[in-house]
């Protein structure tokens, strides 16, 4: 199995870090910038790409992951991750965005006539980026909640990065049922709350 995930200037690491981290062990990862060239993580690493949007148009895969972040190296002038994303929507990988992630998703047309949700609300963004990304959203059904699947395309708050690994997970078969629920509550499952104190010595 062969998951993409789409690196560009400015995209935050950690919102897709855990599904990164998850899926490494059972499947190949691969990384794409829109150039090729290695891309400078937000968190520091320095990350060598497969190969540019053009090599991510013909690669054979299975899903392909898109963090947000600051999208417009891929938005401006134009949608350039456009071609890619809707080729490998075409051959029924599975396409999966959070946050900004979901922006780039419709700006490909990912999202026309399809639930999804996105953070570009007033609840979440200030006024002038809620009205310059309006038009992006046209066509979608938009579902208030933190994460949406609908068939093989996944948006996601940027907030649920648990419920998004289990979801790429899950719907990869890289994860049962069981697994996936565990990877969502981990935190809730294992903290420490208003339990005792460090034992005293």
């Amino acid at each position: 199995m062969h998951v993409a995930v789409l690196l560009y200037p400015g995209c935050i690491f950690f919102e897709i870090a855990l599904a990164a981290e998850t899926l490494a062990g059972r499947c190949t990862l691969s990384y794409y910038t829109p150039d090729g060239e290695p891309h400078r993580a937000s968190n520091g690493a320095t990350l060598v790409p497969a190969g540019d949007l053009s090599a991510l148009k013909s690669a054979a895969l299975q899903a392909v992951l898109v963090p947000g972040g600051d999208p417009r190296s891929l938005m401006l002038p134009v949608p350039r991750a456009s071609e890619a994303l809707r080729a490998q929507a075409a051959t029924g990988a599975l396409v999966a965005g959070i946050c900004a992630g979901n922006l780039v998703m419709a700006g490909a047309g990912l999202l026309v006539g399809r639930r999804g949700t996105h953070n570009y609300t007033a609840e979440h963004a200030p006024p002038a980026k809620v009205a310059a990304t309006r038009h992006f959203w046209d066509g979608m059904q938009f579902v208030r909640a933190d994460l949406v699947q609908d068939g093989r395309l996944i948006t996601a708050q940027p907030w649920a990065y648990r419920q998004y690994a289990a979801a790429v997970a899950r719907t990869l078969g890289v994860l049962d049922e069981r697994e996936a629920r565990d990877l969502e509550t981990y935190v809730t499952r294992r903290s420490c709350g208003d339990g005792p104190g460090p034992a005293e010595a």
